[in-house]
């Protein structure tokens, strides 16, 4: 797992919110949180947790530290569903809804 953690960190695939999962996860200090803001920044948090898929199960760590995650996280598997099926207008959608902003 953590030849995986450390090849993603270095790699092409990252973003604020997917580094923000790779810090909690890693005990690292996460300088700039951010949550998904939208379908590209989900992305990249589902492909690093389909990389290191346990730590799919310690994603309420995220919002336990970071509390504005928590409707997210919550949520996580109804967006990797909508994710999958590349509904990404409604993921969109769906993502606003949980951050308590109006469509």
């Amino acid at each position: 797992m953590k030849n995986a953690a450390f090849d993603w960190i270095v790699g092409p695939d990252t973003g604020v919110s997917s580094k923000t999962i790779w810090g909690v996860m890693m005990g690292a200090e996460v300088y700039s949180p951010s949550i998904p803001w939208d379908t590209d920044d989900f992305g990249r948090c589902y492909r690093l947790l389909q990389m290191i898929p346990e730590w799919r199960h310690r994603l309420p760590d995220v919002s336990e530290k970071y509390p504005e995650w928590k409707p997210l996280v919550d949520s996580w598997d109804e967006l990797t569903r909508i994710f999958e099926a590349a509904k990404y207008e409604h993921l969109y959608k769906r993502m606003r809804t949980l951050r308590g902003e109006k469509s």
